[in-house]
This record gives C-alpha cells, sequence and structure tokens, in this order.
C-alpha cells in the first residue's frame, strides 16, 4: 500500500487554534481594578504593558510561523515535533505574562520572561531547520536562508543580553525584548523560484 505526502495544512491550522488559544488565555488575565476612578486604571499599567508587549510577540510568533510553513512540502516527523516544540514555548507566554505584570516587572520576572523567549527563538530554529531540510533550494534562496539565520543568532545573542540587563533595570530587558519582535516584524522573505 502506497503512502502519501501529507501537506502542512492541518499543521497550520493547529497552530492557529494554539495561538488563539494563548492570546485568549492573555487577555483573561486582564481584570478590572477595584476602583472607579483613573488612578485604579494607571495602577494597571505593568498588566497592560506586559500585555501588549506579549501580544506583539504572538502576532510576530504567529505571522512567523504561518510564513515558514508555506514552504513545508509535506508534515514531516520533524516539521511536525519542531513545531509542537516550538508552540509548547509559546504557550508558556501567557504564564510568564501572568507574573510578570503580577510582580510588577522585577528584575527576576523579567530575566524568566527573557529565557522563555530565548527557548522560544532556539525552538523556533530547529523548527526553521526542518522545514529548509525539504527545500531544494537555488542560490537566492539558500541566501535568504542565510539571513534568516543571522537574524535568529542577533535574536538569541540580545535575548541572552536581556537576561542579566534585567538586574540592572527590567527596563533595559524589555526593551531588548522589544527589539527583537521588531527585528521579526517582517517574516524572512524566502522567494521561490518556479522550477
Amino acid at each position: 500500500m502506497r503512502t502519501r505526502k501529507v501537506g502542512p495544512e492541518r499543521l497550520g491550522a493547529f497552530s492557529d487554534g494554539v495561538i488563539a488559544i494563548i492570546i485568549t488565555i492573555m487577555v483573561l488575565d486582564l481584570r478590572p481594578p477595584h476602583d472607579s476612578n483613573l488612578g485604579a486604571v494607571f495602577a494597571l499599567w505593568p498588566t497592560f504593558a506586559a500585555y501588549a508587549l506579549s501580544y506583539l510577540f504572538v502576532g510576530v510568533v504567529w505571522a512567523n510561523h504561518h510564513h515558514l510553513l508555506r514552504y513545508a512540502e509535506n508534515a514531516s516527523a520533524p516539521v511536525i515535533w519542531t513545531s509542537m516544540g516550538f508552540l509548547f514555548f509559546v504557550s508558556l507566554i501567557p504564564f510568564c505574562t501572568a507574573y510578570l505584570a503580577e510582580r510588577r516587572m522585577d528584575s527576576f520576572t523579567t530575566a524568566l520572561y527573557a529565557v522563555n523567549f530565548f527557548l522560544i527563538t532556539v525552538a523556533f530554529m530547529f523548527f526553521q531547520w526542518s522545514i529548509t531540510r525539504q527545500i531544494d533550494m537555488t542560490s537566492s534562496e539558500n541566501a535568504a536562508v542565510r539571513v534568516a539565520n543571522w537574524r535568529n543568532w542577533i535574536a538569541l545573542a540580545l535575548y541572552a543580553l536581556a537576561v542579566p540587563a534585567a538586574y540592572l533595570h527590567p527596563a533595559i530587558s524589555l526593551s531588548l525584548i522589544l527589539a527583537v519582535a521588531l527585528l521579526y516584524f517582517v517574516p524572512e522573505a524566502v522567494k521561490r523560484v518556479p522550477r
């Protein structure tokens, strides 16, 4: 009996569902203040700032995962399991966000937040590798993958700096995390050349 290759569409749908649930969980942690005045709302700034940064990052994660998955020729075991590993670390964002907000962005929770993003990037690198293994690339596609790999290494370096920076001042660490989100804001363009 011949088996046929399974396309990545179901994996993409599953990933979309996981990311939608992650965003839902994060928004459920936004609780209204007990007092009805502007001061009470402003007192919640760490919660809203953590949520906004995490929402941005989850959006960037989704865009890059979705973009990269388009190049998968099939949902091979390495593609499925590296995607699952990547989504596992992404699924920890709501916990890290809630912890960061509850502790009012102190040094330890900010460092933990940066460690989670470091692990997400490592997992993304494995996911990217599992997909690029499937592609018979032209020289321009090879060049685009090299650029994507450099971007990943820059992100790892910035996250590694963000961990100790959290102990200097959490704002420095959060700025580095935001810089990486902006670095990935536009997914890498690997142009497939018709053969």
